[in-house]
């Protein structure tokens, strides 16, 4: 299994953003939004950092995508397009840019299309760090 790495940046009162690259760097990162951390609260907090594998599932709600497995004292963690932290439950919403001085991500539907076409039936490990300094490529 390839790894899938998460490299929260920003904790916040009103969320969590991070950077999301895949295993060829050449790609054009995504972003990441989150709830804050809260102890690891259902449908509340964030989740821990660590390794989680991701598989590909139907959600009811948000159909073919991505659930992170074995998260402690958790259950049906996904990635789905969300802009904002109020738009997640505890999952990972995902994005193309930052919206300014938002906590906050924006063109999440493109990001998750993007996102699914690179990554779509395959299992991977999704690693979560906290990366004070996480960046994207140069040009």
């Amino acid at each position: 299994m390839e790894i899938i790495t998460l490299e929260r940046f920003m904790h916040h009162p009103k969320g969590t953003l991070g950077v999301l690259h895949l295993p060829d760097h050449s790609l054009a990162p995504f972003y990441t939004v989150e709830r804050p951390w809260l102890h690891n609260r259902r449908f509340e907090s964030c989740i821990p950092e660590g390794a989680y594998i991701i598989s590909w599932r139907k959600s009811p709600k948000f159909g073919w995508g991505y659930e992170l497995n074995d998260v402690r004292g958790r259950d049906h963690i996904l990635i789905h397009a969300a802009n904002y932290p109020e738009d997640v439950q505890g999952c990972i919403g995902i994005g193309e840019s930052l919206m300014g001085n938002k906590v906050a991500v924006g063109r999440s539907r493109d990001a998750l299309r993007r996102f699914h076409s690179l990554t779509k039936e395959k299992q991977w490990v999704l690693q979560i760090v906290f990366a004070k300094f996480a960046s994207t490529p140069s040009p």
